[in-house]
């Protein structure tokens, strides 16, 4: 992997007395901003209020309030908050890449994927929100708490969530695997109504998500995210313009979290709003982008 593409390597300190690091912001979105990076650490970033864009391993993501982006070790990855001047408060959580290994010898076999378990999620928010308390309101116990509640969440994820890694070709040899891009453009239409994830659809295939996201980009020239979503976007297109659904019902049907999401990457693509490409185009079919690949 080259340097490029890697960006810059961070050396995290682990706080004292705790199995990692954990910082508490609120800051404009401006001035959260992050240069692409990867550490050894495992990490947290998790929205308390606000709105922040990710980019982990080339897939884009926003998080909401009470959302949250796993961060596995090596991974490239950047932040920035999606408005400027709107403030954004978060906790970013390092877990020391030595404190796991110590209990987990074999994690670097391993990566870990908590969209596969839902109940793991939902209790690693909780605990999410148990540290922000502690940091918002410390007392002579904090710290026990803190580190009790981030062992709790190792707990959750390697019992709950982890994916093994699996040898991947060489990156020499990726024209000469077509069947892995087929696997992951057969799963992405059949279940791009579905929230996927980079480290579901990479172990569906059956590489690594840094690796997955240079094999899918190489082949189709798109990375994974702007490819599901004009996946999502064509079908919403259909739906409206053929089967007469409002942009609301469309969208969410077709894996968009909200209206607002379907517009946006709607006008990134054709440069217009959809009600006036439909009254643009109603006589024709619509125009598909992944066709152009």
């Amino acid at each position: 992997m080259s340097a490029n593409y890697r960006g810059k390597y961070e050396i995290i300190t682990a706080d004292e007395h705790l199995p990692g690091k954990v910082m508490l912001y609120e800051k404009p979105g401006r001035e959260c901003y992050t240069n692409k990076h990867w550490h050894k650490n495992l990490e947290i970033d998790y929205i308390i209020r606000g709105c922040m864009w990710t980019n982990l391993d080339g897939a884009d993501r926003d998080l909401y309030d009470g959302d949250y982006a796993l961060i596995n070790s090596e991974s490239v990855h950047q932040t920035c908050g999606k408005d400027p001047d709107s403030p954004v408060k978060y906790l970013v959580v390092l877990f020391s890449y030595n404190y796991i290994k110590s209990y987990f010898p074999d994690y670097d076999l391993y990566y870990l994927d908590v969209d596969r378990n839902e109940q793991a999620r939902a209790r690693i928010r909780d605990l999410l929100k148990a540290i922000v308390f502690e940091a918002e309101n410390p007392s002579d116990f904090s710290k026990l708490k803190t580190s009790c509640a981030m062992a709790q969440i190792l707990m959750h994820l390697f019992t709950k969530c982890r994916v093994r890694r699996e040898t991947v070709p060489e990156s020499d040899d990726i024209d000469d695997n077509p069947e892995y891009i087929i696997k992951a453009i057969d799963y992405i239409k059949n279940n791009y109504r579905e929230r996927i994830s980079l480290e579901e659809i990479s172990s569906f295939v059956g590489l690594t998500p840094t690796y997955f996201s240079r094999y899918f980009k190489a082949c189709t020239q798109k990375n994974f995210k702007n490819y599901l979503n004009l996946v999502r976007l064509e079908n919403t297109l259909i739906d409206i313009q053929q089967n007469g659904m409002s942009e609301t019902r469309a969208s969410l049907e077709n894996g968009f979290p909200s209206v607002k999401s379907f517009i946006s990457v709607f006008k990134s693509v054709y440069h217009c709003t959809p009600s006036e490409y439909v009254k643009r185009y109603q006589e024709e079919a619509p125009i598909s982008e992944i066709q152009k690949l």
